[in-house]
């Protein structure tokens, strides 16, 4: 078979055919090896708009990717992760607690008047900054009543009412009233409250307060923190088991509304058969078997009926007070050794009861829940015991957590001022006690060797240290400004005008003692504080003060006998020129005899002036002398009056003796 020919075989035949490009157009059709040739072919519009789309596509996946990053990165300016997440978390925060910016104040130690004026100025500076939140850290042991008090009032009277207490950890005593002020509670892990007993300082230590006492200083304890349970919704019995002992207390809750009350044993008693049962009690009590306030011990079982049948006894109110609050709300005492107090505390509640009456009526509405406390001691609450028995809302370990407990975008802490420490510290009883010492001492150098103005100087500064810091803590008023005053300025003209140690005398160290003594003492109170903390505070001002003058009286007797060897006083001493001639060695010798060789009539010469110690020369002898009353000058002659432990005392004889 002949091989074929191609179109380029030198024999091959011309073909007529024409090749697909060389067609006319409209002349035949294409046939389909010659299409799927042409669609082979490239197309440069085609091939654009594919490399157009790989360009998008590359595009898109880079910004993706990108935002994929940003995304995953920390949120800048310096928020935090949960300030980030806040839109997110925001709907599970209650609105009434939600808050953007949020102030955490600050509660360390024990506290007094200077912790109150500081959380005062803390909660108006938050007032004032747009704050929506206030969290009121604690950690602290308690402190005195009055401060606890005007702190609760502080928080209680602010514009900002969403506010938290943080116990973080320990919010003891006096710290578990200021918890009890705010909306909500919320605990670290572990922390403590309760022990809130009232108890006094005296010269034996801590004690009860007196039964005659407790209208006074427990009532508006209890007053307190009932309207606070009123206000935030806390069980009234519960939070007087805080402030009293002999509370003994079981938890019950109603059926129908599954609601959670605590109550006594009366009112176990009336809903339940049977004794009471009294095993494993959730709550701890301190101090088993302490006697209660005032020494006495509890109502006996078979006291107080009509308080076992639900019947409130009367009320009867003294001249003059009138309770805001209608009867039906009045004081309900959860223990008979609190029941005297219903007048007394009903006078000072703002708040209407939530509470519900229970009568033997209400047997098998409720179901026993659990036996919360025995009534030993005041209350103590962990965190675990705390929230079961509705006292706190969550578990906060760190400010991040809290942050997301409101939702908060900005959270700031407000702590206690270099200044306000600065105050605490000049007004604490030792620094007070040194102080009055200085002050004394300087006054007595001042007054004996004027001229320098040295002690003075330091006298000055020390009044003003003893002065000022109270002063500005309210601790000082105007009357302590002017006792001490006119105290110094009778003193001063006891010496220089009238000489003698007269009534003017007498007088100015009687305003003087008085003036120093009423800095000690809050300026708030009344004139004659009558309150066991007032009496506290006086006491220990009487103690500082007097053991502060027997302190300095040591002192001018030690300056008085030494005063012109001592190497910083001997320069306030003026001493004659020495003589070229004479050389110190004899002096210093003389200067060593004994002083007890002289005799009382002896006469002599001052070598120096006595200011009022120096030296005097009896018999070619010199001894240290001092005046006995105001200056001698030197080379003036003098006798012995006195030799005792001060010294040789002498005074400028007469012309008689002199001839």
């Amino acid at each position: 078979m002949p091989t074929p020919r191609g179109p380029d075989h030198p024999h091959a035949k011309p073909s007529n055919r024409r090749t697909p490009r060389e067609r006319p157009p409209g002349v035949g059709s294409y046939t389909p090896s010659v299409m799927h040739r042409r669609s082979k072919l490239p197309n440069p519009t085609a091939e654009t708009r594919r490399v157009t789309l790989r360009r998008l596509r590359t595009l898109l996946l880079a910004c993706v990717t990108l935002l994929s990053w940003v995304a995953a990165q920390p949120p800048a300016f310096g928020q935090s992760a949960a300030d980030a997440a806040a839109p997110t978390s925001a709907a599970t925060v209650p609105a009434a607690r939600q808050a953007d910016n949020v102030a955490i104040i600050t509660i360390r130690g024990p506290i007094d008047i200077h912790t109150a004026r500081s959380v005062e100025r803390r909660i108006g500076l938050a007032e004032r900054s747009n704050t929506d939140a206030i969290v009121i850290d604690l950690d602290t042991p308690g402190g005195e009543v009055h401060a606890v008090i005007a702190i609760t009032n502080a928080i209680r009277g602010s514009s900002i009412t969403n506010t938290v207490a943080w116990i973080n950890p320990d919010a003891i005593s006096g710290g578990a009233i200021i918890a009890l002020a705010c909306r909500e509670i919320v605990y670290n892990d572990p922390a403590r409250m309760g022990d809130a007993l009232v108890i006094t300082l005296g010269l034996g230590g801590l004690q009860p307060v007196p039964r005659d006492l407790r209208s006074k200083f427990l009532s508006p304890v209890l007053a307190d923190v009932v309207d606070s349970a009123r206000r935030h919704g806390y069980d009234e019995y519960l939070v007087q088991g805080f402030v009293s002992q002999g509370i003994e207390l079981w938890q019950v809750r109603e059926i129908e509304t599954g609601n959670l009350l605590t109550i006594n044993e009366n009112e176990y008693r009336m809903l339940f058969e049977g004794v009471p049962i009294r095993s494993n009690p959730i709550v701890a009590s301190i101090g088993a078997g302490r006697t209660l306030a005032g020494g006495e011990s509890g109502a006996s079982e078979g006291e107080s009926a009509a308080r076992r049948g639900g019947e409130r006894p009367p009320v009867r109110f003294e001249e003059g007070e009138h309770p805001v609050v209608p009867e039906e709300d009045y004081f309900n005492p959860a223990t008979e050794e609190v029941a005297e107090l219903i007048a007394s505390v009903s006078v000072a509640l703002t708040e209407s009861t939530q509470r519900p009456t229970i009568t033997p009526a209400d047997r098998g509405r409720y179901e026993f829940v659990r036996y919360v406390s025995t009534g030993d001691g005041p209350l103590v609450v962990t965190r675990d015991e705390a929230l079961a028995l509705g006292l706190g809302v969550a578990t906060v370990r760190s400010d991040a957590e809290l942050e997301a407990f409101f939702s908060a975008q900005n959270l700031r802490r407000l702590d206690f001022s270099w200044s306000e420490s600065l105050v605490r510290f000049m007004t604490s009883i030792p620094v007070r006690g040194v102080l009055i010492v200085v002050f004394i001492l300087g006054f007595f150098i001042e007054m004996t060797s004027p001229g320098t103005a040295i002690a003075g100087s330091i006298a000055a500064i020390a009044l003003v240290g003893l002065i000022a810091p109270p002063f500005m803590i309210g601790m000082a008023g105007w009357w302590e400004i002017a006792a001490i005053t006119l105290g110094i300025i009778f003193i001063l003209c006891e010496i220089f005008v009238l000489p003698g140690f007269g009534i003017f005398g007498i007088l100015g160290m009687l305003m003087l003692f008085g003036g120093l003594v009423g800095t000690f003492v809050p300026n708030d109170g009344p004139l004659f504080p009558d309150s066991p903390q007032a009496r506290s505070d006086l006491l220990f001002g009487v103690a500082t003060v007097a053991l502060a003058v027997i302190t300095s009286l040591a002192g001018i007797w030690f300056i008085s006998k030494h005063f012109a060897t001592l190497p910083l006083f001997s320069r306030l001493v003026l001493q004659d020129a020495p003589n070229e001639e004479a050389t110190t060695e004899p002096m210093l010798a003389a200067m060593s005899e004994p002083a007890h060789q002289l005799r009382i009539g002896d006469l002599g010469v001052t070598t120096t002036p006595l200011h009022p110690g120096g030296t005097a020369e009896f018999d070619d002898q010199l001894v240290e002398a001092a005046a006995e009353l105001g200056f001698i000058d030197a080379g003036t002659k003098v006798r012995v009056v006195r030799i005792d432990s001060f010294g040789v005392i002498v005074e400028p004889a007469d012309d008689a003796e002199n001839a």
